[in-house]
């Protein structure tokens, strides 16, 4: 599908031009571990015509705000690479982005990466997000993408996790991943996943292959799962009355309740 260009959108694929920041009591827990998610990763990765992989750090308020935590937390981020990368290259790759960066790679192929963004991302929530319902292009294979690539995420970081670790999802992007990590986490079926949360867990895994993702071994408690969408949620009369029932989607999304809306304080 061609990208979608309209004159009030963000360029496509930039995702660090925020003023985000942590607040100041935030609390991490005992084990200070913070696991920042976001569509990208904050390093801009090329490949050169000779197959070399180059590394640079991206710029934005969000990567300047947490440019300080790896001095006093135990600091992950995970993004998508922003490229197909060969298997036979991604351990080079992961090597130097965990090694260099505190980061993990989520790898995608490109067209799964396509539907994703410039479909579902930024064809159904962009534009209800903005209140440009007329822009609003449901199409079923990019809300399979959509899916495909929150689990995607899901499983990275499961790796990641540990007891007291605080996940921290960013943006549209990733707005099932809440849900899914907190399945993965606690299990199903568990109490602590209520039962239409978990039927709602198995119905968005609907014809994903390899959906059942394991149940990490070892001790969970306190896992801190925080939400933060960079732009205000819309009124309820947008998608109350807008949104046509194919878009079921967006209306999961928007009535999923592991997605709390959080702004950041205003500066003094």
């Amino acid at each position: 599908m061609p990208e979608q260009h309209h004159t009030s959108r963000p360029p496509a694929l930039s995702r660090t031009h925020t003023s985000a920041y942590l607040p100041d009591d935030m609390d991490f827990g005992a084990s200070k571990h913070l696991i920042v998610v976001s569509n990208r990763l904050p390093v801009t990765i090329s490949k050169d015509a000779n197959g070399d992989y180059h590394f640079k750090m991206s710029s934005g308020g969000l990567v300047s705000a947490l440019s300080g935590c790896k001095k006093s937390l135990s600091f992950t981020w995970i993004g998508w690479t922003g490229f197909f990368i060969p298997p036979k290259d991604r351990p080079l790759v992961d090597k130097r982005l965990l090694d260099e960066y505190s980061c993990q790679a989520v790898y995608l192929a490109d067209d799964v990466a396509d539907k994703h963004y410039n479909g579902f991302s930024n064809s159904i929530l962009w534009p209800l997000f903005h209140y440009h319902p007329g822009e609003m292009n449901f199409d079923e294979s990019h809300w399979l993408a959509y899916r495909q690539v929150n689990l995607k995420f899901a499983e990275a970081v499961r790796t990641q996790i540990r007891k007291d670790s605080m996940v921290w999802v960013q943006d549209y992007h990733l707005m099932l991943l809440p849900m899914f990590l907190r399945g993965i986490i606690t299990g199903t079926p568990d109490p602590a996943v209520d039962v239409n949360t978990q039927h709602e867990i198995s119905d968005l895994k609907r014809d994903i292959s390899n959906a059942d993702l394991p149940i990490p071994q070892g001790d969970f408690a306190n896992v801190k799962i925080g939400f933060f969408l960079h732009t205000p949620f819309p009124s309820s009369e947008i998608y109350r009355y807008v949104i046509p029932l194919q878009h079921r989607g967006a209306n999961r999304i928007l009535n999923n309740p592991n997605n709390k809306p959080q702004y950041p304080p205003s500066p003094s």
